[in-house]
């Protein structure tokens, strides 16, 4: 029986704007009248959550786990990475630093010249998912696609890392993938407030695709609707 659920993920996670701390974990509380807990954070990549994770995961009996759209992302190959959690000034300063040289980078064409990577590669990525994983369980562990992004050409490195969800989920019991990207891109003019972040359509649909789910695999819940 799920009764209180931690959510860690990026921008979407937390809400954008006006909906931070609005998003969907906050209506999935609501449409499941149990406690949730917002860690999503602007800006974060799997190796925050693997960090936020482990300290924060407490008494939860359900855990919900979204990144992929920053890790995805592909950047200046010689860009250093600064961590958003723990936080710190001096990491803040760093990365105001490391953003103003990935935009002189771009602007002087050296992403062309020596390369992109992802920001987390999709290695990297794997291992910090299943990380998170092992840290919640055996808690019911629930994986959400990453939205595809109206920067349409994003959307390839997108669906590939959404494409490592499957083989996590079959390596652990009571680990399940939620389905999000198909929906999302046949409905891109309804569920966006922006380029990239889910508008509150776009967050009720979430919240019950994930309701859904938990439903599912906990029949329990779904006789108490």
């Amino acid at each position: 029986m799920v009764t209180k659920i931690k959510a860690v993920g990026d921008c979407n996670t937390l809400g954008a704007n006006a909906l931070e701390y609005k998003s969907y974990p906050e209506r999935i509380g609501e449409r499941l009248g149990v406690e949730v807990v917002n860690l999503g954070h602007t800006m974060a990549t799997t190796r925050e959550g693997v960090l936020k994770l482990r300290d924060l995961v407490g008494e939860a009996d359900c855990v919900i786990i979204q990144f992929g759209l920053v890790d995805s992302y592909r950047t200046f190959r010689y860009s250093p990475y600064v961590l958003y959690y723990p936080d710190n000034p001096l990491r803040k300063q760093l990365r105001s630093i490391t953003k103003k040289f990935k935009k002189t980078c771009r602007r002087l064409g050296l992403n062309g010249l020596l390369g992109e990577v992802n920001v987390v590669d999709s290695g990297e990525y794997e291992s910090n998912l299943r990380k998170m994983v092992e840290i919640a369980q055996p808690r019911l562990t629930l994986l959400l696609e990453t939205i595809p992004n109206h920067q349409l050409e994003r959307n390839s490195e997108i669906q590939r890392y959404n494409s490592i969800l499957d083989a996590i989920c079959a390596d652990y019991d009571n680990c399940y993938k939620v389905d999000l990207y198909t929906h999302f891109k046949n409905n891109m003019d309804q569920f966006y407030q922006d380029l990239t972040h889910c508008n509150s359509a776009g967050c009720e649909y979430i919240a019950a695709m994930v309701a859904q789910k938990i439903a599912a695999v906990c029949p329990k819940e779904k006789e108490g609707e």
